[in-house]
């Protein structure tokens, strides 16, 4: 029951945005900004979307404030049926200008859904999200209209085309690559890794195709791979479309090519699968992605899809996870997809490990020589829930005063800003570091104590595989190919994705265990990452799809 001086603080709250509202020159969102400190009552917004939406994915966005607590987590419904947990700790600058509250700037949540499988009907629908705080609190926004249109007939079914062949007398297959770029992310590195497996072993030899330059370009042609890097394909005009596939099938023509091999479902190297198809060479399709087909490609012009379907149906589709496996099954031929665990190169990291000094490298970073030091890997974005880590951390800081958080991958845009102005209002503040992203990142996996992956969509992040090689503890959201590889108290800790109390719950148990507890754990994940992730037998795997002797 709010109280009476409650009740008139909500009343006023509710005046001044109504005078903004209606003031000459203002515009709607204005409302849900005001110029105070913090809300006097639970508030939030609904972005607005398409009118209508097709059958394919819909991205619901907006944010919540709570007068004192922070978001736990935000249920969405579509037609009354729930569409699944929203992401949460999402950037908004344009709160935080409005808020001083220190959750302001990191308000915002998102739920991008397949509508795939959604059993609800067409035509008009509402959408509800309902945030709950972390103490229990409920708060439903106002709910948007939206009409969704009919649903696409499935794909017809195309025949499996036959088996690679072999090539003959041993000789090794000319292998076409397209990838999306050659920056340095965790699908970038994968492909350098399993190209300089295969190179050494003489399985292949590779021209790669990228759609994005990079730094992996000039590791790639240090290894004698030639790379030639072209420019994104357009999705949205199916004559510039076409005009350039052909382009790219007319280069590839006459080079001999026995094989083409495309890293990741993105927009940017899947156009590679088109290029074989017009060649009438077999794929193999490394897919990291744990995003449906409906979702990867459901936006596309009709033409583009029905080739990108055709493209799918007739490759080999290799994958990291059984989970993600099974969202491609429903569209492509069960038989021609399989889990593989990719193969991580242990030379690097043995090599760094060796002579490692940890108190050296801590103080050079300015890590205290007793801290125990909690790091998160990875470019700044929503998907992989830093700001809902840094919440988390300040719920479980007092308890732990020895304990720093370190997010490695920061960057001068707004979802690291956001990140900073949270923890500048944090208690925490001088405990909680945001470093810019490096290339020089295996000091980091030396240096924790323990190493936090709080993100909601993943497939099988190699940050996570690395720290285990380092024989850092992991705590990790249960995604997808996480709990495949983790097990909980065995091999590392696992929680709830897109739940503040559960992450925070996660930190307390890992940070709790004994230090008998954490080097058995890491043990035990330096074992399992060496049985089940070695390189050359994921290189022997691949080499053999190619048609490698």
């Amino acid at each position: 029951m709010k109280t009476a001086a409650e009740r008139l603080a909500g009343l006023r709250w509710r005046l001044t945005a109504s005078r903004r509202l209606w003031s000459p020159g203002a515009r709607p969102e204005m409302a849900f900004l005001p110029n105070e400190a913090v809300p006097s009552e639970p508030v939030g917004h609904l972005d607005p979307f398409p009118p209508t939406v097709r059958r394919a994915s819909v991205t619901v966005r907006g944010w919540v404030l709570f007068p004192v607590d922070a978001t736990d987590r935000v249920e969405v419904f579509l037609g009354g049926r729930p569409l699944g947990r929203a992401r949460l700790g999402v950037a908004r600058i344009d709160v935080g200008k409005g808020w001083e509250s220190p959750l302001a700037a990191i308000s915002g949540f998102e739920l991008t859904a397949d509508l795939g499988d959604w059993d609800g009907p067409d035509g008009p629908n509402e959408v509800v999200a309902e945030a709950i705080s972390v103490t229990g609190e409920r708060h439903r926004l106002e709910p948007r209209s939206v009409t969704i249109s009919s649903k696409p007939p499935p794909p017809a079914k195309l025949p499996a085309p036959a088996p690679v062949a072999k090539t003959l007398d041993g000789a090794r297959p000319r292998v076409l690559v397209f990838t999306h770029q050659l920056g340095l992310g965790g699908a970038q590195l994968y492909l350098l890794d399993l190209l300089s497996e295969l190179v050494r072993t003489r399985a292949a030899s590779f021209v790669v195709v990228s759609a994005l330059d990079g730094p992996v370009r000039r590791d790639l042609e240090e290894i004698g791979i030639p790379v030639h890097v072209t420019s994104p394909i357009p999705l949205d005009d199916l004559g510039s479309h076409l005009g350039r596939i052909e382009e790219l099938a007319g280069w590839a023509e006459g080079r001999e090519f026995d094989a083409v091999f495309v890293n990741t479902a993105t927009t940017l190297a899947s156009p590679g699968a088109e290029v074989a198809d017009r060649l009438g060479l077999p794929v193999v399709w490394a897919i990291h992605e744990s995003f449906s087909p409906s979702f990867l490609f459901g936006d596309l012009i009709p033409e583009v899809r029905k080739d990108l379907d055709r493209a799918l149906r007739r490759s080999t589709l290799v994958f990291e996870a059984e989970a993600t496996k099974r969202l491609f099954e429903p569209v492509a031929d069960a038989d021609r997809c399989l889990m593989l665990p990719y193969g991580l190169d242990f030379e690097p990291i043995d090599a760094a490990r060796q002579g490692f000094d940890r108190e050296a490298a801590r103080r050079k970073h300015g890590i205290p020589a007793d801290a125990r030091a909690i790091v998160c890997i990875g470019t700044i974005e929503p998907r992989k829930a830093q700001a809902l880590l840094a919440q988390a951390f300040d719920r479980i800081a007092a308890q732990h005063p020895e304990a720093r958080l370190y997010f490695v991958g920061g960057r001068d845009d707004d979802d690291s800003n956001a990140l900073r102005k949270y923890i500048a209002s944090s208690p925490n503040r001088d405990r909680i570091e945001v470093v810019p992203i490096t290339p020089d990142v295996q000091p980091w996996y030396g240096m924790p104590d323990l190493l936090v992956s709080a993100s909601d969509v993943e497939s099988l992040p190699r940050t996570v595989l690395e720290a285990m090689a380092w024989e850092t503890p992991v705590l990790a959201t249960s995604v997808f190919g996480l709990p495949e590889l983790i097990t909980h108290g065995e091999t590392g800790w696992l929680c709830e994705p897109r739940d503040l109390e559960a992450l925070a719950e996660g930190l307390e148990g890992a940070l709790k265990a004994s230090g008998e507890e954490r080097a058995a754990i890491a043990r035990a994940g330096r074992a399992l990452v060496e049985e089940r992730h070695s390189l050359e037998r994921y290189g022997r795997e691949i080499a053999g799809l190619l048609g490698g002797p």
